[in-house]
Formats: structure tokens, sequence, C-alpha cells
């Protein structure tokens, strides 16, 4: 018996028993327990409010199956309904039993998909017990490959920071202060701010950017000193080093790094992918560049590893949408190939995804947050931690906004003075409609918590005002309004958000979404219309508004969209609650062809939906539309619907959101 087993051989999982599990170190979490818990048919339920708690107890009490409810606790006094407490049993779970030979408090900071690893680890080593710091050390070398007594050069250095940053390895910040005080003692770094560009992804980019055009002004001969924060005039990044150079072509490629104006390069010199020429031949060295690495990723698969864990299926949808994004700026006689491959390699990516999105859907919903948001329900919570360090934020909703529209948007935000974009991906909800996701993400809430209203979006602003209310916060604290691009005026646009009482504003767009579904002729048009309406709103201008406001700007979206073939749909004989381009939602199972591989009947209540919901799903390029028919929709489980942008915007001088 292996020690995931162990653990939960406390509970009777396949029988009728509710447990109080107390759980602070998230091993519930812990892919091996996930696993026994989900196929053992045994319900996980981790949330504070104890309305969800009280609906979700009652449906597994009606429900036919004899599995176990297992109610998650990491509070001495949780908000239980003294029946529910009274009649449970209670099991502890404790991390320090598993893994005595290490900190428990450095335990505590980690992923709980770590442990395992750890413990083998611990195993194969023959670690004694270990104080904090020895702990931590064993924690880099181990989980994050990480030997600080190795890295003795700026090239170490450099890739060390590459790595960690480009491929998104996010560190519990205890970790990365112990990195950082190892690396500080070092006389070499005497002059590199570790504590600006090891926790903070756009601070490294910023540096890395500022020292491209030092690496251009070298390479010509022409250095010249130019004002810059830090480090002062001096360049310390190794560009010519065979493994940073890989890093950087991906890293323009992938827009990260943004192309500067530089005259001086030689026709063969590689760098010419960091400097801005001909658009149409630039776009096309990007498109070739991360074409052949998501290529080499799914198709060819002889390069990276397919993605296992959410972190890089948001990577992932953020690559392809800025693939897709310069795919439409194609021209000359390469553009039909390479938009075939393009479309190939889609088709890919979205069965591999849709494949993981069943298997693991559901211990994202309950996964808890560390730094950022896995899911669109859990962002108020964590938005919370910044009102509650004194941070006014604006979440801005940008309906049916995709990762290729998203491109368009960051373009209207870059060019603001001393702007910062942080971005990231959040998963949707599944069907991704925006009645769904939408009041999940303004009451921080599954959906099962509002089963009489999942049709409609009129109670979000009551559902937000009422979140923000149980937090603590007045009325004339919060703002919320729909359908803002009514105010295209900048003066109509700051009445929104004026009052110095403000804490928190909740804003909707909806012209994404609007124009989605009024358009014919693909993707191509949509994205054009959105180009030309963040112009003409003055898009740039209203994000420059709310920062001069003091606001930190979250964008977001409820869902994405995917290009679609229309394959037409029966008459089932059973209305439909809800006809999507994309979903269809019944009240009763339906009967379907089982030679329809391009639609999925969605476990509603398994996936935390209310219980009386079945839904129909697409897949690929599947649309419940007429035969033939190119829509751009959304509701089914493409990797473009459900993953979509989080983006954090603040000034230089406005709390740091890698902080949180």
């Amino acid at each position: 018996m292996n020690w995931q087993e162990k653990l939960t051989s406390q509970m009777a999982l396949t029988e009728p028993v509710h447990y109080i599990v107390n759980d602070p170190d998230n091993l519930c979490f812990e892919p091996a327990i996930a696993d026994l818990i989900e196929q053992a048919g045994a319900v996980l339920f981790s949330d504070t409010d104890p309305i969800a708690l009280r609906l979700c107890f009652e449906e597994w009490l009606d429900s036919d199956e004899c599995s176990a409810l297992l109610i998650r606790v990491v509070d001495e006094q949780p908000s239980i309904p003294y029946d529910i407490e009274c009649s449970a049993k209670r099991v502890d779970f404790d991390i320090s039993e598993v893994i005595p030979e290490l900190d428990a408090s450095v335990l505590r900071f980690l992923s709980p998909k770590d442990y395992e690893q750890l413990q083998s680890a611990v195993k194969s080593y023959g670690a004694d017990k270990l104080n904090r710091n020895a702990s931590l050390d064993f924690v880099l070398r181990h989980i994050y490959k990480i030997a600080p007594e190795i890295i003795q050069s700026e090239t170490d250095l450099v890739r060390l920071l590459i790595r960690k940053h480009y491929l998104g390895i996010e560190m519990p910040l205890v970790i990365e202060e112990r990195l950082i005080e190892t690396l500080q003692v070092r006389e070499q770094f005497g002059r590199w701010d570790f504590t600006r560009i090891v926790p903070d992804r756009t601070e490294f980019f910023a540096f890395l950017q500022q020292q491209w055009l030092l690496h251009l002004q070298r390479k010509s001969q022409r250095y010249e000193i130019k004002e810059s924060s830090w480090p002062a005039d001096e360049l310390v990044v190794p560009f010519d080093d065979q493994d940073i150079k890989v890093f950087v072509d991906n890293l323009f490629a992938d827009g990260i790094l943004q192309a500067v104006d530089f005259d001086g390069l030689g026709k063969d010199d590689w760098e010419w992918v960091g400097v801005v020429a001909d658009d149409e031949s630039r776009d096309l060295l990007r498109v070739r560049q991360l074409l052949n690495k998501l290529s080499n990723q799914f198709i060819v698969q002889d390069d990276l590893p397919l993605p296992e864990d959410s972190e890089q299926w948001e990577e992932i949808a953020r690559e392809l949408g800025v693939l897709n994004f310069l795919s439409h700026s194609l021209k000359g006689a390469d553009s039909y190939t390479l938009n075939a491959e393009i479309a190939y390699l889609n088709s890919k990516v979205d069965d591999y995804f849709e494949t993981w999105l069943q298997t693991n859907f559901g211990k994202l919903i309950n996964t808890p947050t560390t730094r950022f948001p896995k899911m669109l329900h859990k962002i108020p919570d964590w938005l919370n931690l910044k009102v509650c360090k004194g941070q006014k934020v604006c979440l801005l909703v940008m309906d049916g906004m995709g990762f290729q529209q998203w491109n368009y948007v960051k373009d209207h935000i870059i060019d603001i003075p001393h702007v910062r974009v942080e971005e990231r991906g959040v998963f949707s909800w599944v069907p991704t409609i925006t009645s769904i996701a939408r009041q999940a993400l303004f009451s921080g809430k599954q959906p099962r918590s509002f089963p009489d209203s999942w049709h409609i979006t009129a109670k979000e602003k009551a559902l937000w005002h009422a979140f923000w209310e149980d937090k603590g916060l007045s009325k004339t604290e919060v703002e919320y309004e729909v359908t803002l691009e009514k105010h295209k005026d900048l003066e109509s646009f700051k009445d929104r958000f004026h009052s110095p009482k403000l804490k928190v504003a909740g804003f909707v767009i909806n012209y994404i979404d609007k124009q989605m579904h009024g358009i014919e002729g693909g993707m191509s048009l949509l994205n054009v219309a959105v180009s030309k309406w963040l112009e003409l709103w003055q898009f740039t201008s209203k994000i420059e508004a709310l920062l001069d406001s003091g606001f930190e700007v979250v964008i977001t979206a409820d869902h994405g969209n995917q290009e679609a073939v229309g394959q037409s749909w029966p008459n089932e004989g059973v209305k439909a609650e809800t006809k999507g381009e994309r979903v269809r939602l019944y009240k009763h199972t339906v009967e379907y062809s089982s030679d329809k591989a391009d639609v999925l009947e969605w476990p509603a209540k398994k996936f935390g939906l209310p219980p009386d919901l079945y839904p129909l799903v697409s897949r690929g390029r599947h649309a419940f539309v007429q035969k033939g028919k190119q829509i751009v929709g959304h509701g089914g489980i493409s990797l473009h619907e459900v993953v979509v942008p989080l983006a954090i915007i603040t000034r230089e001088h406005h709390v740091k959101e890698s902080q949180l």
C-alpha cells in the first residue's frame, strides 16, 4: 500500500458516508489521491460557501449513487451547517506524516502534485530531518532542478531565468526568496537586482528588452549609453550563447519581447527576429518559428512532451493564439500552404486538449488558487487579496474574447507609458456560454449554486455586489456595468468610476460576442471588426484613464471562440432549453447517434453544473447549424473556447501583482 492509499484508507470511499476532511496541505488534490477519490465515485466539496455546501449535500443525499461525500476544510472553524457537521465523520490529512524529513512549513507552500516526487527523492537520497533552509534547498534541487552552487556565470544565470519565466515555472514566494538569497551572496552577481527579476516575469522580460537594444548597439560597434533604470548602462546578458539564442528567437516569435527599430545588422545576422523590418517578412518569420515549435510538439512529437497540466495548456493557448493572429496577415505564394498547416495543427491540438479536459476538468474545478486563479469562479477571491492590500481593481470582461483577439487588444495597451502587462490564461466553464460562465465569474461560485438562473445574465450585478458585501465592502465601494462599449467618449467612460469611494469595478464589454454571432465570413472578418473597433472606441485612452485613477486592470473573458462548420442536427423530439451554435442544453438525457464523434454529452452533475442539465457540446469544428455553414461560435470544448486570456495591467509604481 503506497502512502496515498494509506491516507485514503481512513475513509470508506465507496460507501454513502460523508466526511469532514481537515486538509491544510491540499492533499486532496495530490494527483494519485484525486484519482482514487474519482475512481471510487466519491464527491469532493472544497468550497467555503455554506449555501453551496447545502445544495451539494442535498444532491448527494438524493442521488442513486452510494459513494462518499468529502467536505474538505482548512479552517479550524469552517462554515458547515450544524446537522451536516454533527453527522459527519472526521479525518485529518497531514503532509508532515508523509514526508517527516522536511520542514512542514515549507511543504505547506508546495503544489500537491510535487509531493510524490519529493517523497521519492527523500527515499532515494536518504535525507535526515532537515531544517527550514535545508528543506528549501532540497525542494529547489529536486522539484525545480536548480542547484544554485553550479550557477557560476552570467550565462548560467540568464539560462536559469529565461527557463523559469518563459516556461512558466511558478514557485512559491518562499522558494523564490531562498533562491534570491543564495544568488545574492555571489560576488560576481553584485550588479543584478534579483528581488525584481526572479519573482516577476514581466519585470524580467522588461529587463531583457532593455538588454536587447544594448546587445544590438554593441554588435554594430555603436555602443552608446541609453537612459535605463537597471542595470545602469551595462550589457550583462550574453545573447550570443547558443542556448540563450534559441530562447530569444521564441520570445520574439511569441510576442513576449517586442522588435525594436535598429539599423546596422548584416543580412545574415540572426538578430533580425528582434528588429523592426518589413511587416510581412517579419510576420512570416514569426509564423514559421511558432509553427515549427508547436508542430514538433503536437504533430512530429520528437521534441517537447505533450502538456500534462493546466499551466502548460494556458501557454499553448497563448502561443497558438499568436500564431492564428499572425496567420491572417500572411500573403504571397506560401500563405495557402502555411494556413493549411496551421489549420491541421489547430485540429491536432484540439484533439489532445479535449481528451485531457474530460479527464482533468473535475480536478481543475476545485484546485486552490496559489499565485493565479485556474478557473473563472476563482477570480473574485483572488481580486480580494489585492483589495485587502489597498489596491483598487477593475475587472474588465470582454465577452467572447479568445487569444486571437487578445493580441489586437494587447497591441492597444503596450504603448501606454510605464505600463506593465502580465499575460496568463484561465479556464472557463463548460459549456462555454455567457450565462453560465459570467455568473460564475461575478459570483465567485460554481454554476450549481445558481440552478434557477443558469440561462440568464440578469442576476450578475446582484451576484457581484453580494460577493463584495460578504467581503465587507459597501455598495458605494463596488460598481458593475454591462455593455460598457456604449460609452464612446472618454468623459462618459470616466463617469463610471469617478467616485473616490470606489474600490472595485466589474465591467463587461459585449462587442466581440455580438460581432461573432452576427458576422459571416469566419474568423478573419471578426478580427478585422475587433481591430477597427478598438481604434474607434479609443481603447488605449480608456485603459490609461483607469490606470491614472489608480486601478489595477484585470482583463479576461467569459469564454473564447472557435471557427466551426455546420453539420446540421436532427429533430431529436426533445426540446432543448438552450440552442447554441456549438451546444444544446436539455432537461433530460437525449439519445443521439453514437457515430457523432464530434458531439459529446458533458457530465453536468459531475462537473459542477446544476444536476438537471444535460449538455451536448461540440468538439473540434462541429456546429449545430445548417450543414456547410461557416461560423465563429462558442459553447464547445475546444482549446480556444475554454482557455481564455487573463491579463493584469498595472503602472510600474503600483502594487506588484507578483507579490500577491
